[in-house]
Parts: C-alpha cells; sequence; structure tokens
C-alpha cells in the first residue's frame, strides 16, 4: 500500500487567516446574488429559517457569505425566525469571527437580528440537528481532506502532480471523503433546503501532468521548490519530504460528479442544480496590482500561502525533521523566507492560477 492516514486533521493551526483572505472575501462577494437567489428559493419552507455556513473561517469573508441571505429574508419574511450557524473546526479564532459579526461591518447590526451559534468540530462529521438547515454554504474549505496523507511521493507535495498508485490512493481517499461531507449535509438540511459548495477547482488540460490544469498550481509548486532546496542544504530530513503530501484535493466537475452517478446513493438524497467548474476573470492573480513592485508581491504571496499552508507544513514536514517538541518557529520561518524571495525573483511565473467548483443541490424530501 502506497499511503495511510494520518489522525491531524488537514487544516488544524491555520495563522492570520482574516489578514490574509483577500481571495475568499473576493469570493463570498461574487457569490451574493447566488446566495441571495438561493434564500428567496427557500424562504417559504413551512420551517424556521437556518443559514448554516460550513468550513467557515474566522474571516470577514464569512460575514459576506451570510449577509445576502439575511438581507433577503428580512425583505420578504420579516416575521419568520431566523438563525444563523457558523461552523468550523476547534482551532477557529472564534472570538475574531463573533468580533466581526458583531462589529460595524458586521450582519449583527439590522433590525430584529438573526440568532447565532457556533457548531465546533469537523464537517466530516454531523454538526447540527437533523432537518434544520434551509441554506448551506460551504466556501473554498471542502477541497481539504479529514486527514493528512502519508505517500511515497518524492517529487511533488501536492495532489496534481502525483502519479500511479499514490495518485490512486489519494483519490480514492478524496472521493470518499466528498462523498462523506454531502452524504451528512443530507441528513442536516430541510427537505427542499440548499446546500452550495463553492471551492477550488481543476479544468482538463492537455499536456499538463494528468492532462488536468488544477488552481494553485504556481504557489504549490513554488513550495516544492523551497522542500527541495531546504533538503538539498539538510535544514529538511528527505525522507520526510519525500512522504509528506498536502491533504487536500480540488475536483474537476466530472470528479465531482461521480458519487451521484456511481451507485453510492447520493442521487436519492439530492436534486442536481448546478455541477461546473468555471474561471476567475482575469485569471485569478489576486495580487496582479503589485506585480510592478517585486518585494511588495513576495511578500503578499508569502502571507496568504502562510495562512493556508503553514499548519500543514509544521505537522508533515517541520516536526517530523526536528523531532517531537522541538520548536519549528526558526525552520518555518526559513522556509517562507525562501518562498518569498523566490518570488521576488520570479514574480508572476509562480502567480495564482483559480478555477472554482461551484455545486448546488437541492434535498429532496423524505
Amino acid at each position: 500500500m502506497p499511503g495511510n492516514d494520518e489522525t491531524t486533521p488537514s487544516t488544524e493551526g491555520m495563522v492570520d487567516y482574516d489578514a490574509n483572505s483577500l481571495a475568499q472575501k473576493e469570493h463570498a462577494l461574487g457569490n451574493s446574488a447566488v446566495i441571495a437567489d438561493l434564500a428567496h428559493r427557500v424562504a417559504d419552507l413551512p420551517f424556521d429559517l437556518n443559514f448554516t455556513d460550513y468550513g467557515c473561517g474566522p474571516g470577514q469573508s464569512a460575514i459576506e457569505t451570510v449577509r445576502p441571505a439575511l438581507d433577503t429574508w428580512s425583505r420578504l419574511k420579516p416575521q419568520k425566525s431566523v438563525s444563523v450557524c457558523h461552523a468550523d473546526q476547534p482551532g477557529n479564532d472564534w472570538n475574531t469571527l463573533m468580533g466581526l459579526a458583531t462589529g460595524k461591518n458586521g450582519y449583527l447590526n439590522r433590525p430584529h437580528p438573526p440568532l447565532v451559534s457556533a457548531a465546533v468540530g469537523s464537517f466530516y462529521e454531523r454538526m447540527v440537528p437533523d432537518h434544520s438547515v434551509s441554506l448551506g454554504t460551504c466556501f473554498f474549505a471542502s477541497h481539504w481532506l479529514r486527514s493528512t496523507a502519508h505517500l511515497n511521493a518524492p517529487n511533488t507535495l501536492w495532489f496534481a502532480d502525483l502519479t500511479g498508485d499514490a495518485r490512486l490512493v489519494m483519490w480514492q481517499k478524496a472521493k470518499d471523503d466528498w462523498t462523506r461531507f454531502l452524504r451528512l449535509r443530507a441528513e442536516e438540511l430541510h427537505p427542499g433546503g440548499f446546500l452550495f459548495v463553492s471551492t477550488i477547482g481543476a479544468v482538463p488540460e492537455t499536456g499538463e501532468i494528468n492532462d488536468t490544469a488544477a488552481s494553485g498550481r504556481g504557489i504549490y509548486r513554488a513550495m516544492q521548490a523551497v522542500t527541495v532546496s531546504m533538503a538539498d542544504d539538510g535544514l529538511l530530513d528527505r525522507s520526510v519530504a519525500d512522504n509528506f503530501v498536502f491533504g487536500l484535493w480540488f475536483l474537476t466537475a466530472s470528479e465531482a460528479r461521480e458519487p451521484f452517478e456511481d451507485g453510492s446513493g447520493l442521487a436519492d438524497l439530492y436534486d442536481v442544480d448546478t455541477i461546473d467548474v468555471v474561471g476567475v476573470e482575469g485569471g485569478g492573480d489576486v495580487f496582479s496590482s503589485h506585480v510592478d513592485s517585486p518585494a511588495k508581491y513576495a511578500k503578499e504571496y508569502a502571507g496568504y500561502t502562510k495562512a493556508f499552508a503553514a499548519s500543514s507544513l509544521r505537522t508533515g514536514l517541520f516536526e517530523p525533521t526536528l523531532g517531537e517538541g522541538k520548536d519549528t518557529t526558526w525552520l518555518e520561518d526559513e522556509f517562507f523566507r525562501r518562498f518569498e524571495e523566490l518570488y521576488r525573483e520570479k514574480t508572476t511565473a509562480y502567480a495564482l492560477e483559480q478555477w472554482h467548483l461551484k455545486v448546488i443541490l437541492r434535498r429532496k424530501p423524505g
């Protein structure tokens, strides 16, 4: 067997998220019309209205995700009871999130504010009661797998460049997690309720490894280059580096459809409204405005990448290299110093490219 599961959640310990989540905030704002439309479509359901945001994170993007639904329900059904549930892992910065919700740019400064709660845990387990969610969202989160993976993959640290048995193992893990996520949400949605998943995706591209172009390929290949350089310099254990793979998978549209077509039972639970992958206007380089200032461009990319990648690198690379209980701060600092230096030298050669997977599902009765 070319791989085995680790127990560490693949998103545990993310840092500086709110300060480095420009892409997530833009994504939430860009989907406001879709969220408002779905809120309209569930407004007449014979239940109290609930919005649950799975994998919400602590940033302003979580606030902007909720706002369009609340605005719609306030206009259409001011007499109905409305609640919001932010659902995420224990390591989320809950104080920051609730501070944003109650702050001047929050959603609680309105007549008849919603009831607000938090569900703490993994969305690969149940998070809220049966049939309690009118509209569920999951943005920029479901691409993270249930746990990290340990694979023999000496030439890459991310799924898209895996080949052979290692890729087959990783794909089965990703498919199982996607199916599990959707099955659990079906238990939590009202009959007639909607689930809107929008996350990082991938598209077919002839000539690319596995004939698939995955979002962020420049960033992950830059991290691979830094990993190799640090292993060459004796700062990382090469055997550890050769077996480290980020615990994520960016689905293509056909991969996202598989559980609805393979007899796994999801087709009995949902009506499929939309499953598609679309490109981002301008290609997706969120820091393109700084391209004429290589130092600024590099600094922004280092901060953005550290926010989502540092925890996985710490548990998968740095701690195994130094040993349990050792302070990995200096190793992490050196990794991102080299990463920033690489972007300063190469700039747009490693620019972020984005394709977004969009999945809208309606819970069938029963």
